[in-house]
Parts: structure tokens; sequence; C-alpha cells
């Protein structure tokens, strides 16, 4: 009996070391990011790549999202857990042994997801930005937005480098031109509805490799993009994609408006290359996009953040209408094909809906807001908008 006591104490002590240790780990590794852009920059170009090349090629091969059917595991054990928990303290400790087996069983994958999560997610937070690593004078892009809607200064300071209101409305006018343009090239069916005839996800992916002969971070391997099968309920969180780090997959909303897929799936696969901040996946996917040789991705392109510099130029205006209206108007088919769903897809995305959309998009924004803010970035949620700074930025010069 005692020689069974010590072994059992031995074992006991021995996972708690080497929790503890692993533990200790991943938190070293999350410090050492915050603490050093040198080291996650190193990391996002030497290690990243590698799960990029290993595991995200098996997670590519399966046909359905791995992300999703994880999520729905992670909640299903953590339901069973609780479950399990109860029902002994009910039984008085009946099973306190299984309990306690399930325990360690669960705070083992807790600390393998932290890892997962550190090294495919939380450190690239704290590498370079894409205009940092690429763009000429390195946007401070929530100065950027917080300038642009500004009505009293109406000015966005970059480093030594600020953007006026004229600036702002020549872009806004540019964009607006663009896809008035574009919408002739493009064919819609008798219901009006966007129509592309091709394969718009092997599309997009080889506007990325495209991209990749300029940035080369975004050269080599790409995953496959995959629809989500939750789709609905990611419409009702205003969700047109989803990276899932733990799976290192690419996912898109398969309901939402054909305009917003090719985009979208240029912003996901942007993730997979190590550019985890929103602004610069709004970005990679604009560019990726418009330097296509296809007419309907440079349209979805330009489509894509036609909402962020057009709203951006209407704060900047003060809400003028008067003013606003002197500029370039957007037509009619380019409004009716800048949507998220269709009046058809959202109503059986609401009969569908188990809980309102007004609570799970609340709910969603706060958790993302929040997640991003844990992650460093002081501005939320409201990084998606700093997307009208890179885009200032990148027409410097060339339109103003």
């Amino acid at each position: 009996m005692d020689k069974h006591r010590d072994k059992t104490d031995y074992r006991v002590k021995l996972h708690k070391k080497l929790f503890a240790l692993g533990a200790a780990g991943v938190i070293l590794i999350n410090i050492a990011s915050w603490m050093s852009v040198t080291f996650s920059d190193w990391y996002i170009k030497n290690i990243f790549p590698i799960w990029l090349n290993t595991y995200a090629r098996l997670t590519s091969k399966v046909p359905v999202s791995v992300g999703e059917i994880m999520l729905i595991l992670a909640v299903a054990v953590t339901l069973f857990g609780i479950s399990f928990f109860v029902w002994n303290l009910i039984c008085r400790g009946k099973y306190k042994c299984a309990v306690r087996r399930f325990g360690l069983f669960y705070a083992w994958t807790a600390l393998v997801v932290c890892y997962v999560m550190t090294l495919n997610c939380f450190i690239l937070y704290h590498g370079s930005s894409f205009s940092e690593k690429y763009m000429s004078t390195g946007v401070e892009s929530d100065a950027m937005v917080a300038g642009v809607s500004d009505n009293i200064t109406a000015q966005v300071h970059m480093n030594e480098r600020s953007y006026s209101k004229r600036e702002l409305a020549v872009l806004r006018d540019y964009i607006v031109e663009k896809c008035n343009a574009l919408e002739k090239e493009i064919v819609h069916d008798d219901s009006g509805t966007a129509y592309y005839d091709g394969d718009l996800i092997e599309a997009s992916k080889q506007a990325m490799r495209k991209l990749g002969e300029e940035y080369d971070q975004l050269a080599g391997f790409y995953v496959t993009p995959k629809y989500l099968s939750c789709s609905e309920f990611f419409s009702q969180q205003y969700i047109m994609g989803y990276y899932f780090p733990f799976s290192l997959e690419a996912n898109i909303n398969s309901v939402m408006y054909i305009t917003n897929v090719a985009p979208t799936v240029c912003h996901e696969l942007a993730h997979t290359k190590g550019f985890i901040y929103e602004d610069d996946a709004n970005m990679i996917g604009f560019l990726a996009c418009i330097q296509s040789d296809d007419p309907f991705l440079q349209y979805c392109g330009y489509l894509s953040v036609l909402n962020y510099v057009n709203n951006d130029f209407y704060d900047s205006v003060g809400g003028n209408m008067n003013v606003y209206k002197r500029h370039v108007r957007i037509n009619d088919v380019v409004a009716d094909d800048n949507i998220f769903l269709t009046r058809e897809e959202w109503q059986t995305v609401e009969k569908k809906a188990v809980i309102k959309t007004s609570t799970v998009k609340s709910v969603s924004s706060t958790l993302m807001d929040t997640t991003l803010k844990l992650n460093g970035v002081q501005e939320g949620v409201l990084q998606y908008n700093n997307v009208v700074g890179l885009l200032l930025e990148y027409y410097d010069g060339v339109l103003y």
C-alpha cells in the first residue's frame, strides 16, 4: 500500500511540475511577444510558416470546417464537465476519482489550446503591421480614424504626414468612380443580383498568390477557404469570415451577398499569412482584388472599402447633405450590390434564429472588442475602419 501510494504521489507531483512548466512556457512566450516586436517579427517570418505548411495543409484536406467542429466539441466537453461535476455533488462524491481525471484531462487540453492560440494568433498581434513592413511612412491607424472623423480639425496625423478633408474627399470620389465604372462590366440576373461565372474562391486565391509576388510574406502555400456550416448564426453577428487559429483555416459566410466573397476570402487568407490586424487584412483584401485581372474581383475590391471611406467622408463634412451631394454620386446598382445579405437571406436567417439577432450581435461585438483590446489593439473593433488611413497613404502621390 505504501509503495502504491508513493507511486501515486510521485505521478501527481510530476503532473503538477510538468503542468506548471508548460504554463510558465506559454506565459513567457506571450511576455516575449509583448515586449519585443523583433521577436514577434522573427517568429512570424521563420516559425509561423512551419505550422502553415504542415498542420494547415492537413486541415485543408478536410472538406468541412475543422475549426467549427473544434468549437462544437469544446462547448460539448465543457458542458459535460460541468454536468458531471454537479452530478458528482448530488451523488455525494461517488464519482470523485472520475471527476478528478476529467479535470486533469480538461486542464491539459486547455493548456494545449493556450499554446495553439499563442502560436497561431496572440504573437501575431505584436509583430509589425502591413504598413510598417511594406508602405512608406507607417500609419498610426487609430489616430488616423480619429482625425478623419473629427469635425473640428478634419486632419489625419501619421508621424510627420497629415491628410485633410479635401484629400479624403478625393479618395472617396475616386473609389465611387471606380465602383460606378466597374459595375457596368458586371453581369446581373433578372432579379438584379450580381452573378459570377466561375470558381470565385479559387479566383480569390489566385489574386492573393499574385499579390504575393509583390509582398513576400504573402507568397507561398495557401489554405483552402471553406464555407461556414453555421453561416446563419455568423450572419447574426454580421461576420463575413472567420480565421480559426486552432485549425489555421480561412472560413467564409455562405449566405452573404456574392460581392463580399472575394474580399473576405482574401481578408481571411491574409490572417493565415501572419497579418492579424483587421485593417491590414482589409487592405490586403482590397489590394488583391483590385490588382486582379478579373473585373468582378476589382469591383468587389472597391466595394469592400466603399462604406469605410464614404462614412468617414460624410463625418468629415459634419453630415452636411448639401456638401455631400456635390460629390460623385454612388449609382443605384452599386448601392444595391453594396450589401451584406439580401432581404430574402435575412428573412431565412431570422426564421432559423434561436436567439434574437440584436442580442447575438451585441454579445459578439463585445467579445470581439474585448479580445482585440486584450491583445493590445486599443481601438478594439474600430480597427476595421482604420483601412481608410492605409488607403490615404497608399494613394498618397497618386491622387493628391
